[in-house]
């Protein structure tokens, strides 16, 4: 996987602040439009830039360029650097980037008071099929160069993906409800379709005001989607119609959360 560069350049900056006054969350799983509305939301100047700041990968780099190897440390430069005028700072978190926190508790104590916008596709099987797709590809972000150019289809990695998909979105309610977080539910379609709307309604939701005139109409990151997306999706279920072993109907479970 090549990693986003765009995001550590310094033209991507605000002005530093102290700490941010409000934190935003989206809340996601991969594959369910996050990078497109984070991008979205960049455009407003105010909701700071939400990123995969806590990706594995780009928290090295990150260490890397700032010298810093303390978790804490580095999120908090991040916070200096990535909060818009306006006191806000926003970050995108895959639920297996929970770990990199120590734990949701520790998340909570690093991020506190945060508005989270959990982020959901409704065709998980669909999104399931793109995420085994990316892995393969290595090709997250439209732009990105390919590690490999034909990616094959493999039915047991897209039942796990859409297995960890439903499990990780469960995940995500139990621990923002159970935790009693301030959260909003958004579906990657309703983004899409209505993209002004919903970046509105964030907007209402964290009580901040935008600048109509920033506001986008249109998407600023190209949808990655091909013939290959449906068609393994069709075969995915014609596949699992006769599927032996772990994956028959009657032989799913789900462990507890």
């Amino acid at each position: 996987m090549h990693l986003y560069e765009g995001q550590f350049g310094e033209r991507q900056d605000f002005s530093r602040v102290v700490q941010p006054s409000k934190i935003l969350i989206i809340a996601t799983t991969p594959r369910c439009g996050s990078h497109m509305l984070g991008h979205a939301l960049h455009e407003t100047n105010s909701f700071g830039f939400p990123l995969e700041y806590a990706h594995p990968r780009n928290l090295a780099e990150w260490k890397r360029r700032l010298g810093v190897e303390d978790f804490r440390l580095v999120l908090k430069e991040i916070q200096r650097r990535r909060t818009s005028s306006n006191g806000v700072f926003g970050i995108k978190i895959h639920y297996s980037h929970i770990k990199q926190f120590g734990g949701f508790k520790k998340l909570l104590e690093y991020l506190p008071d945060a508005h989270y916008v959990l982020l959901s596709r409704g065709d998980v099987l669909r999104q399931a099929v793109s995420w085994s797709i990316a892995s393969q590809t290595g090709v997250w972000i439209s732009g990105q160069k390919p590690v490999k150019d034909r990616p094959e289809y493999d039915f047991e990695h897209i039942a796990e993906r859409l297995r960890q998909t439903i499990l990780q979105n469960a995940s995500w309610r139990y621990l923002l409800a159970a935790n009693g977080c301030n959260y909003v539910e958004m579906n990657f379609c309703d983004v899409k379709s209505n993209l002004s709307q919903s970046i509105q309604k964030i907007a209402d939701f964290i009580d901040i005001e935008l600048d109509p005139g920033r506001i986008p109409e249109t998407h600023l990151t190209k949808t990655q989607r091909g013939d290959i997306n449906a068609e393994w999706a069709i075969k995915f279920i014609s596949d699992f119609g006769t599927a032996d072993g772990r994956w028959r109907n009657e032989d799913v479970r789900f462990p507890g959360l």
